[in-house]
């Protein structure tokens, strides 16, 4: 018998033992699969709710739903929702997508809240009936709620009468949707903390007087809204305010810095705040005081509104007066005045120091960055800078990213190439930091100024759109924006977008 032959047959009776033991064979030279789980003649049933797993991958770019197999299936049906709100369910990727094997992969979004749809198929060789329904599994990956805060709450009573317990856990406050609550002193935020209201029906809050008042812990507000138009504090007042005195269980860095690290970050997400009279963020820093500094690693504005109505506070919105941030980041969200500003009231400053100067214990802080991408500003600031920086993402090393965002009236009037314009002062007027741009629009006073797209420090991307976005405030936070080109390219705030 030729050796072929042989083989063959080796084969044969592999698979023929393989099959009574509820097993698969390949025939390595015809490579076909032949399978039989035993089960026949039967009506299937879909898998288990509790057995169905959904993994996160490391990145938190996608999720895995897997499930056990089902003998004698012919395959799966699978559908993903996104169901924030149940009565409107939002299809991830393709619907009833037959699956042979027992898991699918989906791009994961945060905060989010997921519905999975399995359905056993049939399998007409064995005479196997598809389960007579699918099962439905309900996932989220949402921070799991300390405590809900009844709606007409005041939350600085609240937190007075049920503190913040200091914990190794990250906490997570809820806010009921759509709810309404007032804010007229301080809270006090002493350990790592979510607020959050409702992705889809934002609860609202009315500040009066205080502010989040942080002594060194990261913290989150999610998906509620501000109206700081009635507020009657002073001009040290912040959205966010460092507290004067930081937390002295944290020992401080080599540089003398009280260090949040980049894994507990400040985020602002999905809120809408108007009537901003003061700072957004303040770390409190006093020189009568020059070692309680603090460090934050991750400072994160996305899918925001951030409107102001002042045109006498004279300070910068966010403030690091003798602190510091290493990665700061603003991505889909919005930046106005109701007026012009003050000619001091900048974006952002960072009044000493760099990220090499923090020489935290346990993580590098060699380089520190600054990235915008799809915003829209509109006179925040007109007439002032940018953006000043007494050494923060200047050095060689650092990274300045300014893209696809929609910059009208604000920062000063780049008349002239090598003017201080919006870019050159994020730039610091020199060529150290690397910068990346493209897409974006500059529009001053109904043209496009010349210094923010000539000279060597300007926007050097070659990218750049030289039309009129038509960027029109409705008031109360709203916007249209119906520039041809912008819509093309789908920049700024993705919020005044049309759909696609």
């Amino acid at each position: 018998m030729k050796m072929k032959n042989k083989i063959r047959v080796a084969l044969s009776l592999i698979c023929i033992g393989a099959a009574l033991s509820v097993t698969s064979c390949i025939d390595g030279f015809k490579d076909e699969m032949t399978w039989s789980s035993g089960v026949a003649n039967t009506q299937l049933e879909s898998p288990a709710a509790d057995k169905i797993v959904v993994t996160p991958s490391a990145d938190g770019s996608t999720l895995t739903v897997s499930w056990p197999i089902v003998m004698g299936a012919g395959g799966y049906s699978f559908s993903l929702y996104i169901v924030d709100d149940p009565a409107h369910p939002v299809l991830v990727g393709t619907e009833n997508e037959i699956v042979d094997g027992t898991t699918a992969v989906r791009p994961m979004a945060e905060d989010t809240h997921y519905k999975v749809v399995i359905k056993t198929l049939g399998n007409d060789k064995y005479n196997n009936k598809e389960a007579t329904a699918a099962t439905e599994k309900a996932w989220d990956n949402l921070l799991a709620v300390t405590a809900v805060i009844p709606d007409g709450t005041n939350l600085t009573d609240y937190f007075i009468a049920n503190p913040m317990p200091v914990s190794t856990k990250e906490l997570c406050y809820e806010l009921v949707a759509g709810g309404s609550y007032t804010m007229n002193g301080d809270v006090a935020v002493g350990t790592q903390v979510t607020l959050r209201g409702n992705k889809i029906t934002h609860p609202k809050v009315t500040m009066t007087n205080g502010s989040f008042v942080n002594n060194g812990a990261g913290f989150k507000m999610k998906f509620f809204d501000i109206d700081y138009s009635t507020f009657g504090g002073t001009a040290s007042n912040a959205i966010i305010l460092m507290n004067a005195t930081p937390n002295p269980n944290i020992t401080l860095s080599t540089g003398g810095y009280t260090v949040i690290p980049t894994t507990s970050p400040f985020a602002i997400q999905s809120c809408k705040i108007t009537g901003l009279k003061y700072y957004l963020f303040f770390d409190n820093y006093s020189s009568s005081s020059p070692t309680k500094k603090y460090a934050i690693g991750t400072f994160l504005i996305k899918d925001c509104i951030i409107g102001q109505n002042s045109n006498t506070f004279n300070q910068a919105t966010i403030r690091f007066g003798g602190g510091m941030v290493k990665d700061i980041t603003f991505t889909n969200s919005t930046f106005y005045n109701e007026v012009v500003p003050n000619s001091s009231n900048r974006i952002c400053q960072i009044s000493s120091g760099s990220a090499t100067s923090v020489k935290p214990a346990t993580e590098t802080w060699a380089n520190g960055s600054f990235i915008i991408n799809n915003c829209t500003f509109y006179q925040f600031p007109q007439g002032a800078q940018s953006f000043n920086s007494n050494g923060a993402m200047g050095n060689v090393g650092d990274k300045i990213t300014i893209r696809n965002s929609i910059i009208v009236n604000s920062g000063e009037l780049a008349s002239a190439s090598g003017g201080n314009g919006f870019v050159r002062r994020f730039r610091r007027g020199s060529l150290n930091a690397t910068f990346t741009g493209g897409g974006n629009t500059y529009w001053y006073n109904g043209s496009v100024p010349i210094g923010e797209i000539s000279g060597t420090t300007a926007d050097t991307s070659g990218d750049y759109i030289q039309t009129d976005p038509k960027l029109l405030y409705l008031g109360n936070g709203v916007f249209t924006m119906t520039g041809p080109d912008q819509i093309t390219r789908r920049t700024g705030d993705p919020r005044w977008l049309p759909a696609q």
